[in-house]
């Protein structure tokens, strides 16, 4: 029984571990020079920029954009219980003003042997943080809600890759109000768009 309590104590931990370390790095200057920055690799750089612009190609005739696709996976908890699921997705972010990218993705998402539920999503990405929210229908006829909260960042030396964490994710049946926590983070591939003809006669489809 002790070993349980402690087991059930970290995964509770956790989540205000992440807390804890994101707040300090969005308030504590990491890189003074009185820091003691031991663990933090030498080539890290104390300028910031936005990631998705790095990626991204300038171009005159248009607003700066991005696709990307990719998969986090991780646990659902349902019941009680924890069951294998993931998040399989596949969109684009355009560039807004202020720094703030407009998200649309697909979706699929699995839960245990529920594979592959489709729906859309749609929201921001701004400095590192990412909202999407979106609503789909199950096999059965039931409607469900999904929002995704979390941060991404450029995997170091490794162009074009992102990580990607959702810090809240959960799932609610709108028929009968059951939610279902996500715990999801994984890998993403993030490529800039380039402009042809075509794209320029139907930029504004993509802009609604």
């Amino acid at each position: 029984m002790k070993q349980t309590s402690k087991k059930h104590s970290l995964l509770f931990a956790l989540p205000v571990l992440a807390v804890l370390v994101f707040g300090s790095i969005g308030t504590t200057n990491v890189f003074a020079e009185d820091a003691n920055n031991g663990f933090i690799p030498t080539t890290v750089s104390s300028v910031t920029t936005d990631t998705l612009s790095d990626v991204a190609v300038e171009s005159p005739d248009r607003q700066a954009e991005v696709k990307f696709d990719g998969k986090t996976s991780g646990w659902a908890i349902v019941a009680g219980q924890a069951f294998p699921s993931s998040i399989a997705l596949d969109g684009k972010a355009v560039h807004q003003n202020n720094g703030v990218w407009k998200v649309k993705s697909t979706a699929e998402i699995s839960v245990g042997d529920r594979e592959n539920i489709e729906l859309d999503l749609k929201g921001k990405a701004v400095n590192g943080k990412l909202r999407l929210h979106g609503t789909g229908t199950l096999d059965g006829g039931d409607t469900f809600r999904i929002i995704l909260r979390g941060h991404y960042a450029p995997v170091a030396d490794s162009p074009g890759t992102f990580i990607l964490d959702f810090s809240t994710a959960k799932v609610q049946n709108m028929e009968n109000g059951l939610r279902i926590p996500l715990f999801q983070h994984g890998p993403i591939t993030v490529e800039p768009v380039v402009s042809t003809v075509d794209d320029l006669v139907t930029d504004s489809n993509v802009e609604e």
